[in-house]
């Protein structure tokens, strides 16, 4: 574990329970400056959950600089580890565990507000289905139109198709988006997706690793795909369910990135390549990926990398995490 809470509240809405009995569900919630979006996702909880489940919320707040901290440590219904600095998602996720009791574990970003009976709906369908290690839900927009949020796990041809912006307007090309990011697949009940969001990920622990949730070497970006991969390769399904639906801010934290985003999200992808596909194929999406981010560079393309950022990121190097960008939410 890499931090200490700094204040424990009653862990989840059901605290007099929980000290009699352990959590059933560890509900873990990373907080990174967005203050107002974080308190609505932890109200939310408890009207998402719709009955009695005994759970524990844990919420780490990464060195947010809009007075997250100060916010959460005023709530009794969250056990919050506050760290000095922004560790990335990959590392709070971690932090979370390592102190986490329950026997199902939520993933929930903090941009996620979980309408009435979401979650509860989610632990049913995980009990009624003891073969799968986890499910996620529907996802919707802020305003209630449907959000395209489930992958399948990415071959090559996918990940270079996603991220050129020349080979991406090819016929076969689109097809591979496509097909990776299910975009013509029929989501009306229940069916196994191979990479599922992480954004409200319900997963039952027996499945997991013991230590480590999350690989750090992807602070923010891919960690999720690394561990759909993880628990694919050992005969583990995610599903999702269409009963459960909740509504999705995407990228809440992310957009206050900035400029770091692109060289943090072409950096992990780097490195994800560098862990499943062999040096030959790494070889050729530098070269195509690195050449347009070059050539975006050379003639100063707005929101062009900075050529140093770019050999690192090509190399594999997502960058330092920014304490804040310049604004909040």
């Amino acid at each position: 574990m890499r931090g200490v809470p700094s204040r424990t509240g009653a862990p989840g809405p059901f605290g007099a329970l929980l000290q009699h009995v352990a959590a059933q569900l560890s509900i873990l919630v990373v907080s990174w400056n967005t203050s107002a979006k974080t308190v609505a996702c932890l109200d939310s909880i408890g009207v998402g959950l719709r009955e009695a489940i005994p759970c524990e919320t844990i919420v780490v707040e990464n060195g947010s600089t809009d007075g997250s901290a100060e916010i959460l440590a005023r709530r009794s219904d969250i056990r919050l580890v506050a760290n000095s600095d922004n560790r990335g998602f990959a590392a709070a996720v971690n932090q979370a565990y390592a102190i986490a009791r329950g026997d199902l574990i939520l993933l929930l970003n903090s941009d996620i507000r979980c309408p009435p009976g979401a979650l509860a709906t989610l632990v049913e369908f995980l009990d009624q289905h003891g073969d799968i290690a986890g499910v996620g839900p529907r996802y919707l927009n802020p305003d209630g139109s449907p959000q395209s949020h489930h992958y399948r796990l990415p071959t090559f041809g996918a990940v270079l198709a996603n991220s050129s912006a020349t080979l991406r307007r090819l016929p076969p090309m689109r097809r591979r988006i496509r097909r990776y990011r299910m975009l013509d697949d029929d989501f009306s009940a229940a069916r196994p997706i191979e990479q599922p969001s992480a954004s409200c990920l319900l997963l039952r622990r027996a499945c997991l690793p013991s230590e480590h949730l999350m690989d750090e070497r992807f602070p923010i970006y891919f960690n999720d795909v690394a561990l759909a991969r993880w628990l694919a390769d050992r005969g583990n399904e995610l599903w999702m369910t269409p009963d459960a639906a909740v509504y999705h801010d995407h990228g809440a934290s992310t957009r206050l990135m900035g400029s770091a985003l692109t060289r943090q999200y072409l950096g992990a992808q780097v490195r994800y390549l560098l862990s499943t596909e062999p040096a030959y194929r790494v070889a050729l999406f530098r070269v195509v990926i690195g050449g347009e981010y070059l050539a975006r560079a050379v003639v100063r393309h707005p929101g062009a990398m900075p050529i140093r950022d770019l050999l690192a990121a090509l190399g594999g190097d997502p960058g330092s995490l920014p304490r804040a960008h310049g604004r909040t939410e």
